[in-house]
């Protein structure tokens, strides 16, 4: 069992020793740029989106809901 863990332990030295000198730091200067290009993309396509204005229908409000509720259950 002990043998086992330090067989692991070995195997996750050497991953770590080969990619992280030099793949690792790249792989993440890469991520961050790319989403600072995106959050940058994002605001500018939120920049050209035009909200349409809000409409006013006229009318008159008519309470007559409880009134048909009641007709209903008779």
């Amino acid at each position: 069992m002990f043998q086992r863990l330090i067989e692991i332990g070995l195997i996750v030295l050497v991953g770590w020793a080969l990619f992280s000198k030099g793949r690792l730091p790249d792989s993440v200067r890469n991520v961050r740029k790319s989403a600072r290009i995106m959050k940058s993309e994002m605001q500018a396509a939120a920049d050209d989106v035009e909200l349409p204005e809000p409409k006013v229908v006229p009318g008159q409000i008519i309470d007559d809901g409880a009134r048909r509720a009641d007709n209903a259950q008779r």
